[in-house]
């Protein structure tokens, strides 16, 4: 159910008729609800009295749905609503006869949609320090809509090096000096880049001699991290220090001590004074939840204009988290290194659903995946939406290998239903993504089949812009027609290494990637391991026609294969002035940068 500051709202049927004319002749009628944070849940949910909430709105169209005959639109007006708990949509929720159920934002109104819980009553503390009580555990701290720093050593920017992973001890070794005598050893993760994807790895105990320190990580993740042979445990791999108290010595930097539930801000003066000062924390790891089944799909929805926001992911500060690619994570290996993987938890999370629209929403300030499409969805469009600062991938979509499946497994399902399929990802600003979780990417997806990618502008990445394929073999799988086009990435794999602004796995026949302009990769000074790339087709990679692409300022290769099948290349990497103007974000969608401002 959404909770706002205010109580609840109301509903209303909106009748347009032609007065004088026969009741044969009156036209058919529209359907209009509206919501607001003013509202109340016993209004009837008009514009002069709405609703409280989309639940209950929900429930007012649930009543009529059935027998529609024109679009029905539930008008969200502006404000923050709180939720107590992930707003669920399954088959109930459908639009009918070939009409669309539409939950928009009222004109010119931004209603924001959090998954958070504002931080209140701020206390001045010690050092400069401004402290409040919050119970719960979080990962994310935002005040006066910014992006707070979890306290963490050495600063923003900077890293340590690790020396070597002491395979036979299940150890790794630092030098001695990066120490300091923390008060709640208990509470420190180690996160490390392991060339393509990073682990979160809280720390169990550490032990000196002579100039090394020698640390072991909490368990699982320990047996997981020395069991699996990739990402690849290197000498010199970059690494950093999270969540003692101790690490705060910036503006903007904070500490949450969940036994005495004490958060502790250090402030961005003059600017924040302890009164008014906005501060939000996750308290759900889901907004929305779209919740179809292959026999009862959920279809003909739209929504327009809402801000998601403020969803989080606890499981890596409860037990730690390797990412093994494109934010899938190891949850058990086996000899031979067979990995098996979860995904993360998605803000939006969406199954089984066909002719659905998100279009012109923003995504922000979330604390793992923004928005998944994860099986059985066909014919639906993510198109014209803002994601930015996203603490894991911006758009996760179609199967990767499921928990109880190892990592290189084909997939060819029995229900054919299962395949994301003929679904469009367009016009899509992505940037500031891979914020918690570097190894993730702007758009990644595991076996897709007749996607198409176009026209979206992606930037400002610690890793790859968009991500295609899985399993790592040349064999036959779901995957065929897939279109990567016209797609404007740069400024990608400003961290980590052995990506692409475009990457591939796997046989995926009659696919396209073609006229994308690839710009402005560097290599990180922190990076270990192998090269970055304008597209890279990785292991498996068959099938693919790369045609008329254009890259300019590329530190290392503009394409790149790997133990790739048959692949045709057509005039590429070369300069064309038509390619660059028509990539990106087509004219009607290029007002989408003012929500970055």
């Amino acid at each position: 159910m959404m909770q706002a500051k205010s109580s609840r709202m109301g509903w209303v049927l909106l009748l347009l008729g032609a007065l004088g004319a026969g009741l044969d002749a009156l036209p058919k009628a529209t359907t209009i609800f509206y919501v607001a944070p003013d509202g109340r849940d016993d209004n009837p949910g008009t514009l002069q009295k709405p609703f409280a909430t989309i639940a209950q709105a929900q429930s007012a169209v649930r009543r009529i749905n059935a027998a529609m005959d024109q679009d029905i639109i539930v008008y969200v007006r502006g404000g923050r609503y709180f939720l107590e708990q992930p707003i669920h949509f399954d088959h109930r929720d459908s639009g009918h006869n070939g009409f669309t159920i539409s939950y928009q934002a009222y004109r010119d109104e931004t209603p924001e949609l959090s998954g958070g819980q504002p931080v209140e009553k701020w206390m001045p503390g010690e050092n400069g320090l401004y402290t409040a009580k919050v119970d719960g555990r979080f990962r994310q701290l935002y005040v006066n809509n910014i992006r707070c720093l979890r306290a963490r050593t050495p600063n923003a920017g900077h890293y340590y090096r690790l020396k070597f992973w002491n395979e036979r001890d299940r150890e790794i070794i630092i030098a001695k000096d990066l120490l300091q005598p923390w008060a709640n050893l208990n509470q420190v993760e180690m996160i490390v880049q392991m060339h393509w994807a990073e682990a979160v790895l809280p720390v169990a105990s550490i032990e000196t001699h002579g100039e090394y320190a020698y640390l072991a990580p909490r368990e699982p993740e320990r047996d997981l991290v020395f069991r699996r042979l990739y990402p690849i445990k290197s000498e010199n791999e970059a690494f950093h220090f999270e969540n003692d108290l101790s690490f705060i010595d910036q503006p903007g930097e904070w500490h949450h001590d969940p036994a005495s539930g004490t958060l502790s801000y250090l402030p961005r003066l003059p600017q924040e004074t302890i009164e008014p000062l906005h501060a939000v924390v996750p308290r759900l790891e889901r907004v929305l939840h779209i919740d179809g089944t292959l026999d009862h799909p959920v279809h003909h929805l739209r929504f327009s204009g809402l801000c998601i926001c403020h969803a989080g992911w606890n499981l890596p500060r409860d037990t730690g988290m390797l990412n093994s690619q494109a934010g899938q994570y190891s949850v058990k290996v086996e000899p031979d290194n067979r990995q098996y993987f979860k995904r993360p938890p998605a803000a939006v999370y969406v199954t089984a659903a066909h002719h659905l629209v998100f279009e012109r929403n923003v995504f922000r300030h979330l604390g793992a995946t923004a928005l998944d499409l994860h099986y059985g969805t066909q014919n639906n469009r993510i198109i014209g939406n803002v994601f930015y600062d996203i603490a894991g991938s911006g758009i996760l979509y179609s199967k990767f290998s499921e928990e109880q499946e190892p990592h290189t497994r084909v997939y060819n399902p029995v229900d054919q239903r299962e395949i994301c399929r003929n679904d469009t990802i367009s016009n899509n600003l992505l940037t500031r993504i891979g914020q918690d979780y570097p190894g993730c990417c702007g758009i990644a997806c595991g076996f897709p089949q007749a996607v198409v990618i176009e026209h979206n502008e992606l930037y400002d990445m610690p890793y790859s812009g968009i991500s295609v394929g899985w399993s790592w073999m040349d064999a036959d799988n779901v995957m065929r027609d897939n279109q990567v086009r016209r797609n404007h990435i740069h400024h990608v794999l400003r961290l980590l290494c052995d990506g692409g602004a475009i990457y591939t796995l796997s046989k995926q026949p009659n696919s396209v990637i073609k006229e994308n302009y690839i710009h402005d990769i560097d290599r990180s000074p922190w990076a270990t391991g192998s090269k970055n790339n304008g597209i890279f087709l990785d292991q498996g990679s068959n099938g693919l026609t790369l045609e008329h692409n254009v890259f300019e300022r590329l530190q290392e290769e503009p394409i790149r294969h790997h133990a790739t099948g048959a692949i045709v290349q057509i005039r590429n990497d070369a300069y064309d002035r038509d390619v660059i103007e028509q990539a990106g974000l087509q004219k009607e969608y290029r007002d989408l940068a003012k929500w970055l401002k």
